[in-house]
């Protein structure tokens, strides 16, 4: 499987903390069936400060542990993206790293707010599509905004946007709601990907099987193996 989103690399937000944390994390990750993984920290002015010039180097770390502790996962780098003023400045400067391409376009991993969808998103998303970048929203089914009314990925699906789901929410570990959104866009035919969100061995850690299974095979394969690959291939081309 390819796990498209996560906080592995070390130290530099809510993720791992040291390198030991980092390779405990990506061990589960294979024993869980992971083969290929991007690393996506957070990109969250005020909060994390981070860039291509804070996540690269942290990145290379982690990537030489990986190769001496000879963990059998290819690793590639981009970033969780929060929506902010800042952010249209930083793809401006091409501070960000992006996740792959799909359809002719590149595409960033973009955080919404918890809490709600933030005004202006559908403006955002055409401003994105006419610099040919194309957003794939991270956990939809989390948003508490999107619980209430998942009704409202349609208009975002309709300016572009596509969304990942979180392996946990897939198999129940999210809570009922956060499952029964997830089971919308499903049903819906909204949802692109499925990726871990792994942050820790105890509470996050990166259990991508249990949400293959709960999906079965055929659409298990669709979201955690076809489509992040074909995604994500030039990043692992280059590696």
């Amino acid at each position: 499987m390819i796990d498209i989103h996560n906080h592995i690399i070390p130290g530099i937000d809510d993720g791992a903390q040291t390198i030991e944390d980092s390779l405990a994390l990506l061990q589960l990750a294979t024993d869980n069936g992971i083969t290929h993984l991007v690393c996506t920290p957070h990109m969250h002015p005020g909060r994390f400060n981070n860039t291509t010039d804070t996540i690269k180097p942290a990145f290379e770390t982690l990537q030489q542990a990986a190769r001496e502790h000879n963990l059998p996962i290819q690793l590639a780098m981009a970033a969780e993206v929060r929506i902010s003023d800042e952010f249209m400045i930083q793809l401006k400067r091409d501070k960000v790293p992006f996740l792959g391409r799909w359809e002719d376009k590149t595409v960033v991993l973009l955080e919404m707010p918890h809490d709600r969808i933030p005004m202006g998103i559908e403006n955002l998303l055409s401003w994105l599509d006419r610099q040919n970048i194309r957003a794939l929203i991270a956990h939809p089914e989390r948003n508490k905004e999107m619980m209430r009314k998942p009704e409202l990925a349609h208009s975002l699906a309709k300016r572009g946007a596509l969304f990942q789901l979180t392996a946990a929410s897939v198999a129940g570990g999210f809570g009922q709601k956060a499952l029964q959104t997830a089971q919308w866009f499903l049903e819906n035919e909204l949802a692109f990907c499925v990726a871990s969100d792994a942050h820790n061995v105890t509470h996050r850690p990166p259990a991508m099987k249990a949400a293959y299974e709960a999906l079965g095979a055929e659409l298990g394969e669709l979201l955690c193996v076809t489509n992040p690959l074909l995604l994500t291939r030039d990043l692992f081309k280059a590696v």
